[in-house]
């Protein structure tokens, strides 16, 4: 969600509201410390479109176009008021739809991110495959050494290989799969979490945030297990996840929200992972991914409006 002007009266403020949303464009109006309203645009899409549209109100607030798309926007507005009124009600219900409902329809990087996955799993093969290629997957390990604490501070031979240049090993784990069900679990989380947020904020940020994430929990399992041999995608989903728990937690735009039996299902299957009954399993890449995704999610949340609060 994105800030796109101020208003001095309530008046205008709620008309200027009528406008975005007689266009399709939901908004919402906050008033600050100073008694000014601020217009807030929930879709980072539409950020453009509604600029334009203020610089013509701010010019032109009495214009018959304007004054017409309170008239226009009664009826949606009314509806807004009564599916916000079963949201406080039954928030579960409510949330659910809301979330859901955006995973419906595609998403390039997405789906780029899946067929990249799956094409190089096929080509080098399942990790706990027999018939794998295990120089190529060495080639992909975030590196061929353990990781080593030697006391005092600092880490022997803590990856020499990216030191090298190889730096692509930072994210080239998250990549590789040891079996058939490893790759359909997580193709599946990614597909979700990942068309959500890139239909809410763009392919260019869900990237920026898979390889935020992919490089922070590769790390974390790296130095957790000290061992370089794993994989998977797991711990960039669960960072994804974290993001969008705390974003529609704490964010101003609250037209969505992740549904609670999503967040207690992620967080029961990592405590499962704990266990040992599902065998090896990523947990330093669970935990590192999920903190680092919810730390990001909360930067969204707070800190940014913040700061472009403070840049005024």
């Amino acid at each position: 969600m994105r800030r796109v002007g101020e208003l001095q009266g309530e008046t205008d403020a709620r008309t200027f509201h009528d406008v975005l949303v007689s266009r399709g464009i939901a908004n919402n109006t906050e008033q600050e410390d100073d008694g000014t309203f601020s217009i807030w645009v929930h879709d980072d899409d539409q950020i453009a479109g509604a600029a334009r549209l203020f610089a013509l109100f701010r010019t032109s607030p009495d214009a018959p176009e304007f004054r017409e798309a309170t008239a226009q926007a009664k009826a949606i507005r009314a509806q807004l008021v009564k599916s916000e009124s079963r949201r406080r009600s039954t928030v579960t219900d409510e949330a659910r739809v809301g979330y859901e409902r955006n995973f419906a329809g595609g998403g390039m990087m997405t789906m780029l991110l899946v067929v990249l996955t799956i094409a190089i799993t096929v080509y080098v093969g399942f990790m706990r495959s027999p018939s794998a290629d295990r120089a190529m997957i060495d080639r992909l390990h975030i590196s061929q050494l353990p990781f080593v604490h030697v006391e005092g501070g600092g880490a022997a031979h803590f990856l020499p290989e990216v030191r090298d240049g190889e730096v692509w090993r930072l994210i080239t784990p998250i990549f590789l799969h040891g079996d058939f069900m490893h790759i359909i679990f997580n193709m599946m989380w990614l597909a979700q979490f990942g068309r959500f947020i890139e239909s809410r904020f763009g392919g260019a940020k869900l990237l920026a945030l898979v390889l935020a994430i992919g490089v922070g929990s590769n790390l974390a399992q790296y130095v957790w297990s000290k061992s370089p041999y794993f994989g998977g995608m797991s711990g960039v989903n669960y960072g994804l996840f974290g993001f969008l728990w705390m974003k529609g937690k704490y964010g101003r735009d609250q037209n969505w929200q992740m549904h609670p039996q999503t967040v207690q299902l992620m967080l029961m299957w990592m405590v499962l992972c704990f266990t040992g009954l599902l065998g090896p399993v990523a947990n330093g890449a669970h935990v590192g991914g999920l903190v680092i995704g919810a730390l990001l999610g909360l930067a969204a949340a707070r800190l940014v409006p913040w700061l472009e609060r403070q840049s005024r």
